[in-house]
């Protein structure tokens, strides 16, 4: 696997300035990844860290039915205040790609399905992502450093894990719950998918 990290950038943001390099992840077989890295440097041991995948409706559109925008600018301002790394991945509909998150969402619109169903009649992972290449990137920005991640998903922290990042802490991330459409999109979350939610 061949992780290349660009040239950093500094950017302005409302929440705050913040380091940003692009990221590439070339895999074996010809898999690849593409996405950035933000960061803001702390003396905080463990490091917090977000790795997160794009969500265009919701962080492009604003859409209000799920939380996917609501953690990306809640991990910012957390990172911007105390500090971390937050990785973000362009991998549309859990890495299933934007094609697929159409017809999974029309499914899931037209015959009432959940998200675990709509996948299965695509015949698709709900959530294929196994977290390589944000491990390979993650070592290769802090090494055998201990981090504490910002999540609901055991998934992720358990293939991190794998992969050789030292996580060892979690730090939940529920963004939303008082807006009922995000609520419903959070207790799926946790019902089919497994995540930790809880009324926070």
């Amino acid at each position: 696997m061949n992780v290349i990290i660009g040239p950093k950038i500094r950017l302005a943001t409302k929440h705050g300035d913040f380091d940003v390099k692009h990221v590439s992840v070339h895999q074996e077989g010809g898999a690849f990844r593409e996405g950035v890295v933000l960061q803001n440097a702390s003396g905080n041991n463990p490091t917090i860290v977000r790795v997160q995948s794009s969500c265009l409706f919701s962080e492009s559109f604003w859409a209000t039915d799920c939380d996917c925008a609501l953690q990306l600018q809640t991990s910012l301002m957390r990172i911007s205040k105390d500090g971390g790394t937050l990785l973000y991945f362009y991998e549309e509909g859990r890495g299933a790609g934007l094609e697929a998150k159409f017809k999974a969402i029309a499914l899931q619109q037209g015959r009432g399905l959940d998200t675990i169903q709509a996948y299965e009649c695509l015949k698709m992972r709900v959530d294929p992502r196994t977290y390589e290449a944000a491990a390979a990137v993650l070592l290769k920005l802090h090494g055998s450093e201990p981090i504490n991640l910002l999540s609901n998903n055991p998934n992720k922290i358990e293939n991190l894990r794998k992969h050789g990042v030292n996580v060892v802490g979690r730090e939940p991330l529920i963004c939303g719950w008082e807006q009922p459409p995000v609520r419903k999109y959070l207790e799926e979350k946790s019902t089919l998918l497994g995540h930790v939610i809880g009324e926070k």
